[in-house]
């Protein structure tokens, strides 16, 4: 199978299984933000962010590093895995207390407390296992376990989420329902695991030292990563209190539910551009030139009409409770252009041995957030996170192409970039002052036909890109079951 239809076709699984995962998550949050109001999901939110924060300790750049090397070398990848998860057992301890330790310093006390110390035992901890045991399946790019193990998580973390909150649990019932999903993972990855004979090797020979400098760039990205996605979440907290902390929480769940898409796409593209880059590098540009076409085709539209219609969507799915999410929400879904198009420009930094370039562009995009944040956060609250959200999403981007342009053309970006922000321009003007007198259904269809439209005037989307797509789902829908499909059918 070709490298580009192997990448087709995990991204086409995990696209599936995360789609249907997130549809859960939304759904779910939606019904408990209604159930319990702003205060208990902000402190909710809060409590999450302190150990999302943490659990970058607890893997410290291992996972990539053995998707990387098992995609590379299957057995040199299984020696590495053997190491990592001795490496792990130290690690995921010491980040769970350190996040508790955090907490406790902090001030942070009662039922908030208690869930930060049941997300660092069982959720950060569980998730920090799942993850390296996925790793290794990925490195053999073979997603589609990944997916459904994904999906049956969500949908446990969802019942008792959902059960929880109706039952008046507050913000320990809501942790726990994320250990729930957690937890399954932990078993399912394992299982997986041993099914398709990645038995973890010997590792012996790789010193701990070696890994952890191999893991470096991917450890420091992460924490960069994890300290600009929820600082904003910290200052809010400190300096307005939890219900400003809960009206951000939708608008923030509302916007990066939506990184589904690209996340579900470069866990396929990433593992495909390694043994890209191994033994093809002529092969690498006009995959990430696709890739980057098909981020700005699904970034724009979802952007221009999440912004357009918040006025419409909060009330209709919130309630009037959280009217304070609607400023925010005009603002911070533009984060998704940048983020998208990010996602292939950091697959091939880490594929082609570049991390370092990665961790450079985060830890510069971790500054700026940090300023933006302590700049507008005290006089703007949650409408200023999400500004500087924007404005260090946009810098992250603009750093990450800058490392890439060797293999980036910029005659290709360019032109990329301004029909993509011509479409985004197009489809929020169109759709925020033609929509007012309609009613909602009217107003969502009339967007989706505006951002539809947008797409082929600016020359995003094509004819032929139709054409081709549904002449492959009918190659798809028409053709014969192998035997082992059909014997799978019986």
């Amino acid at each position: 199978m070709s490298h580009v239809k192997k990448i087709a076709q995990n991204a086409a699984w995990l696209l599936a299984a995360t789609t249907a995962q997130k549809a859960i998550a939304f759904i779910a949050f939606t019904v408990i933000a209604r159930l319990v109001g702003p205060s208990v999901t902000g402190e909710y939110h809060f409590a999450i962010s302190i150990t999302s924060i943490f659990v970058t300790l607890a893997d410290l750049g291992l996972t990539p590093v053995v998707i990387r090397e098992t995609a590379a070398d299957e057995g040199k990848g299984l020696k590495l895995f053997g190491r990592a998860l001795l490496v792990k057992s130290v690690l995921v301890p010491l980040a769970a207390v350190l996040a508790i330790a955090y907490a406790f310093f902090t001030g942070v006390s009662g039922d908030t407390f208690t869930a930060v110390v049941i997300a660092a035992c069982f959720v950060m901890s569980a998730d920090s296992v799942s993850l390296i045991w996925y790793a290794v399946i990925r490195g053999r790019r073979e997603l589609r376990y990944e997916a459904l193990g994904m999906f049956i998580g969500q949908i446990l973390t969802a019942t008792v989420g959902i059960t929880s909150a109706y039952l008046g649990f507050g913000v320990i019932g809501l942790v726990w329902g994320l250990a729930a999903g957690s937890l399954w993972n932990v078993g399912w990855s394992i299982a997986m695991a041993y099914r398709l004979k990645l038995w973890p090797s010997d590792g012996s020979a790789i010193l701990p030292m070696v890994l952890l400098r191999q893991a470096f760039p991917f450890a420091l990205a992460g924490i960069f990563v994890k300290v600009y996605s929820y600082v904003d979440t910290l200052m809010l907290k400190a300096m307005h209190g939890s219900v400003a902390v809960g009206q951000y929480a939708v608008a923030y769940k509302l916007t990066y539910a939506l990184q589904f898409l690209p996340l579900a796409f470069v866990a396929a593209l990433y593992p495909g551009l390694a043994n890209v880059a191994e033994k093809e590098r002529e092969a690498l540009k006009p995959i990430v030139n696709g890739s980057l076409r098909l981020m700005m085709i699904a970034s724009v539209p979802m952007a221009a009409l999440l912004s357009a219609l918040s006025p419409r969507l909060i009330p209709l799915l919130y309630g009037p409770q959280f009217s304070g999410s609607i400023l925010p929400l005009m603002v911070l879904p533009w984060v998704l252009i940048p983020i998208f198009l990010d996602f292939p420009i950091g697959s091939l930094l880490n594929a082609t041995h570049r991390a370092g370039l990665k961790t450079t562009a985060m830890g510069i995009t971790m500054l700026v957030n940090f300023a933006l944040n302590l700049l507008l956060i005290p006089s703007m609250g949650p409408v200023g996170a999400a500004w500087a959200g924007v404005g260090s999403f946009i810098v992250l981007f603009g750093v990450g192409w800058y490392f890439a342009r060797n293999d980036i053309d910029a005659g290709f970006m360019v032109p990329l970039l301004l029909r993509g922000l011509g479409c985004a321009a197009f489809t929020w003007i169109g759709t925020h002052f033609i929509i007012p007198p309609m009613t909602d259904i009217f107003a969502f269809t009339f967007g989706i036909s505006i951002a539809t439209v947008g797409l082929f005037v600016f020359g995003l989307l094509t004819v032929s890109d139709v054409l081709k797509t549904m002449k492959w789902l009918h190659r798809r829908a028409t053709a014969p079951a192998t035997e082992d499909e059909a014997l799978h059918d019986k």
